[in-house]
């Protein structure tokens, strides 16, 4: 059977992979490049050089287990690592990483700062109240749940929009809906 895949993104590959025994295969990509939003940059260090995938934003085994045992058939080999989030909001300069109290406060002026303690106290706020939004009928946009609910400028663009953009991989500018 002949069969036409569109997209050179994991889930193009896969089907691919998985038919190309028994039918006759075709994908077709639009981009310049397979892989998707993947995107391999190579580093030297220490004399060896070492793939980096950037697509990668999240991988555990919990979250993608199938995704791992394709790695495995395949032989890619893989390795351990510690996962953080970090902003810098070219605009305004801000900067912060939320993996401890240091790296939360590496701006030091932000000690100082009401603003940064709106930031901390809506991200606690929407960490609290987000369970309770999953278990609710109805829809909602983000951008409309985030405007009727009064959260700050400051938590939208520095935390909730980051956050999102960088585990959906999704344009920033789409994330409020």
């Amino acid at each position: 059977m002949k069969i036409a895949i569109i997209g050179s993104g994991i889930a193009g590959n896969v089907v691919a992979r998985g038919l190309h025994r028994d039918h006759d295969i075709t994908v077709f990509e639009a981009a310049s490049h397979i892989g998707g939003h993947t995107h391999t940059h190579y580093v030297e260090l220490h004399g060896e050089r070492h793939r980096i995938d950037t697509g990668f934003i999240v991988f555990n085994d919990w979250t993608y287990p199938n995704f791992i045992r394709l790695l495995e058939e395949t032989g890619v080999a893989s390795q351990p690592s510690a996962m953080s989030f970090s902003v810098r909001n070219e605009t305004s300069g801000l900067e912060y990483n939320g993996t401890t109290l240091d790296t939360l406060f590496a701006q030091r002026r932000n000690l100082l700062n009401p603003a940064f303690y709106r930031l901390i106290a809506a991200i606690l706020r929407f960490n609290r109240e987000a369970p309770r939004l999953l278990e609710e009928s109805g829809e909602i946009t983000l951008g409309a749940y985030l405007e009727q609910q009064r959260y700050p400028r400051i938590f939208i663009d520095n935390y909730l929009v980051p956050m999102g953009a960088a585990i959906w991989s999704t344009d920033p500018a789409r994330m409020l809906g």
